[in-house]
């Protein structure tokens, strides 16, 4: 498994991704499992930090597709920032690019599972980013970790490019927002 820490003020490249062994792939297909991992710290700055890396690693294994990018980049900075913010320790993020998805795990030091709340717009205190996340990704999965801490995985479904005939395929529409609350 390739690993990056990616201190609070590291401005080095991620390292490339690594193919996985065919055991550890969930189902292999046309992006070859391909995952990036990184380390990040407790700091705001982390953030941006995971966020300009996970753009190197999207823009190797699936390139050409700007709108997948802008999604995978929301739902990175979402659970990046619910970890920095809600546990103030360290985490990891890895990212597997699939045939079909983008797997994207955040693991963090807390075990308290994340928790949708009303977003309030005048106030500016947030609230958004789980439901942004469930409109892009569907339901999260949340699982407590052994001894300490717990990994959020969201599923970012990829377009194909084309369809069974060779014709390319427009990208599905985006899921409408509903700011009601969700079970997770």
């Amino acid at each position: 498994m390739s690993t990056t820490a990616i201190p609070e003020h590291d401005t080095r490249t991620p390292a490339r991704p690594r193919q996985r062994p065919a055991a550890e792939t969930r189902t292999p297909g046309a992006a070859g499992g391909q995952y990036w991992e990184a380390a990040f710290s407790g700091s705001p700055e982390a953030v941006a930090l995971i966020r300009a890396a996970a753009r190197v690693f999207f823009e190797r294994v699936r390139p050409g597709h700007p709108r997948e990018e802008e999604d995978l980049l929301l739902v990175v900075s979402e659970l990046v920032t619910n970890a920095v913010r809600h546990t103030h320790g360290p985490g990891t993020i890895t990212v597997t690019a699939l045939d079909d998805e983008l797997d994207i795990a955040v693991t963090d030091t807390s075990r308290t599972p994340p928790q949708p709340r009303l977003p309030d717009p005048q106030a500016g205190t947030g609230g958004l980013g789980l439901h942004l996340i469930a409109a892009l990704c569907g339901l999260l999965q949340v699982t407590p970790n052994p001894g300490a801490g717990k990994t959020v995985h969201a599923h970012l479904p990829c377009t194909r490019n084309t369809d069974d005939h060779g014709r390319r395929t427009p990208p599905p529409p985006p899921a409408a927002f509903n700011p009601r609350p969700r079970t997770w």
